[in-house]
């Protein structure tokens, strides 16, 4: 570990609480810059699986560049570089990332190369797929960004029996996997966190199948959950459910036997299927929180503690925090014992370093230490409500920010921003409807950049507006323009914002408002398909995508479209090629191909796959 950029530093792996300026630094300075789950995955890829003999792994690969070399060179020096590497150590989580902002710097300065197409072909025949951005078949219900800000998941409860997830990767602005036929769909209307990441963004907990609860590989081609839990007693909605920060298990709120104390077990979630009801557990029980008789400082709360809405773990694991619309309060999970518990009004949600609680109660705003419950500032006065209230946390180094946003429904509305529970500044804006005024949960009016020194706030009128949020005065730096259904925005990695709704999403980014992806969901063209019958819905279902009201596109693996060649620039802000259904690629930097029909495509064929065979297929039985 170090501290500081010296010379010898070949690389660099940033946290999730590291400050963006450090990795601007490393960026200007050449040095590549990685996020911690490509270390974790990298480390995975490159110790390699043990040999089941005692004996030791094989010896790490090389580096497939040197990274210094890779960061400085020119068009035709990058070219050298590139023909000389050692692309059987090419590891994407390690080397895709810093290889495709060098080209994508290389590009801005110069134009396309053959650098650019050098590159492609090395890992395009390392394999990759066609990104499929319209895997939705129902409005999205749920949505959750990574820890690490690199990556948003979104999921629909689909059509009939099974829903999807889309995993997206945010810098590009691409769908990067898709998980399809999650039994019983994804989430339910109305309720947030339906879908969480785990802390180093490898695990993926949703709700599903109405009360169950799983964990997927995001990055994964598998629709079955790794593993799976039903422990509530049926009822008809996702139950509150907490994933632990390792992915591994998860607290979920369910009915006891025992009234006293606080309702919900530990569930296991490694490997398997675990089904049966928690009430009808005989107590003591290695997955229910244990029982034991409540401290006086939480009675006032009540003998029964319920979990009414999804509580969140706290940093180490250790401990849950609860926050309902009557109540507040701490467990300790390796007692079961609550530690403190105090009275809130609807409005409650704790800081993303687990130090502090902000709740509204009786009018006023307040703010307590998660520790001991006790006041951490002095209360603020308040005009706001559940129904044009909503509290949002964000860190700015190691101080806790929190955006108190007042919507166009209150009577003043704007947002005041506190530093460690202090009033800094008030923003003259009128944000958008809150979410406990709408059905989905999930759409957030309000989002802070990672560094926590700026802001973006949907507005009532419709656009994003950017706040500078630094040492002095507030300052509106621009808007962005959201479509139209826009309900929610987030702040991801690499300074890009996503306006998000049940039919939309859009990526854009921050100091500039450029598009990098712009989708809409559930949209049909009024145009003939490019092919007809089974084979569009056998074979090409989920895939065919509208690229405007009147235009179809049908992709085929692995390096073609159909659609009209004129519309070249919208077919590539829709597809890429997906590596490790993790990464994206961009298509213009390699030989893809647009053929106006299917005829012209089979008869223009130069490589060979399942969709190139069924379209071959379709072709000879339409002209047969």
């Amino acid at each position: 570990m170090t501290h500081e950029l010296t010379p010898s530093t070949s690389a660099i792996f940033i946290g999730q609480e590291t400050s963006r300026d450090k990795g601007n630094k490393a960026y200007v300075q050449g040095i590549p810059t990685y996020d911690e789950a490509a270390l974790l995955a990298a480390l995975t890829v490159l110790e390699g699986p043990a040999s089941g003999d005692g004996s030791q792994p094989a010896p790490l690969p090389g580096l497939f560049a040197d990274p210094a070399a890779l960061a400085a060179a020119g068009p035709a020096e990058l070219e050298n570089l590139l023909t000389d590497a050692d692309w059987t150590s090419f590891v994407s989580a390690r080397d895709l990332l810093p290889l495709r902002a060098r080209l994508t710097a290389l590009e801005r300065d110069h134009g396309l190369t053959s650098a650019h197409r050098l590159a492609t072909n090395r890992i395009r025949v390392r394999g990759t797929m066609l990104s499929r951005p319209y895997g939705h078949r129902s409005e999205i219900t749920a949505l959750a960004l990574s820890p690490s800000g690199t990556h948003l998941v979104t999921g629909d409860w689909g059509e009939g029996e099974s829903g999807t997830a889309q995993v997206w990767e945010v810098a590009t602005g691409r769908c990067v996997n898709v998980l399809k036929w999650i039994d019983g769909g994804v989430g339910w209307d109305g309720y947030a966190r339906t879908m969480q990441w785990s802390s180093d963004g490898l695990h993926l907990g949703m709700a599903f199948r109405t009360n169950a609860i799983g964990v997927w590989d995001p990055f994964g081609e598998s629709s079955e959950p790794r593993a799976e839990a039903q422990v509530t007693n049926g009822a008809s909605r996702p139950p509150a459910w907490a994933l632990h920060p390792d992915g591994r298990s998860a607290f979920v709120e369910t009915g006891n036997k025992d009234s006293v104390g606080v309702h919900g077990c530990l569930a296991p979630l490694e490997h398997g299927k675990l089904f049966w009801l928690a009430e009808e557990a005989e107590m003591p029980h290695e997955y229910i929180l244990a029982k034991g008789p409540i401290p006086a400082s939480v009675q006032d709360c009540g003998e029964e503690l319920w979990v009414d809405w999804s509580p969140v773990w706290s940093p180490d694991g250790s401990r849950l925090y609860v926050a309902n619309r009557s109540e507040a309060f701490v467990v300790d999970v390796a007692t079961g014992a609550p530690l403190w518990c105090t009275r809130v009004d609807w409005l409650a949600e704790w800081s993303p370093d687990g130090r502090y609680l902000a709740h509204v109660h009786r009018g006023r705003l307040h703010f307590r230490d998660a520790a001991t419950g006790r006041p951490a500032a002095d209360p603020a006065p308040t005009a706001g409500s559940r129904w044009n209230f909503s509290l949002h946390w964000g860190m700015r180094g190691d101080t806790a920010r929190l955006a108190a946003v007042l919507s166009e429904k209150a009577a003043e509305p704007g947002v005041e921003v506190y530093g460690d529970g202090r009033l800094s500044h008030r923003l003259a804006v009128t944000p958008a409807e809150t979410a406990l005024a709408r059905e989905n949960k999930d759409f957030a009016v309000w989002a802070w950049a990672p560094s926590g020194d700026r802001g973006a706030v949907l507005t009532a009128a419709g656009d994003i507006e950017v706040w500078s949020l630094g040492d002095s005065e507030p300052r509106r730096l621009h808007k962005l323009a959201a479509p139209a259904g826009t309900q929610g925005v987030l702040w991801g990695a690499d300074d890009v914002i996503v306006a998000v709704g049940e039919k939309v999403l859009r990526f854009l980014r921050a100091d500039n408002g450029e598009t990098v992806g712009d989708y809409t969901f559930l949209r049909d063209a009024d145009a003939e398909l490019p092919l007809h019958g089974d084979y569009v819905y056998d074979h090409f279902d989920g895939r065919i995508l509208a690229l405007d009201d009147h235009t179809w596109c049908l992709p085929v693996e692995p390096d073609m479209a159909i659609a009209p060649p004129e519309r070249r620039a919208d077919v590539e802000a829709h597809l890429a090629w997906i590596v490790d259904r993790r990464f994206a690629w961009p298509l213009h930097w390699g030989r893809f191909d647009i053929w106006p029909d299917a005829q012209t495509a089979v008869a223009n064929l130069r490589t060979t796959s399942p969709d190139t065979g069924e379209l071959r297929q379709a072709v000879r039985e339409t002209a047969g």
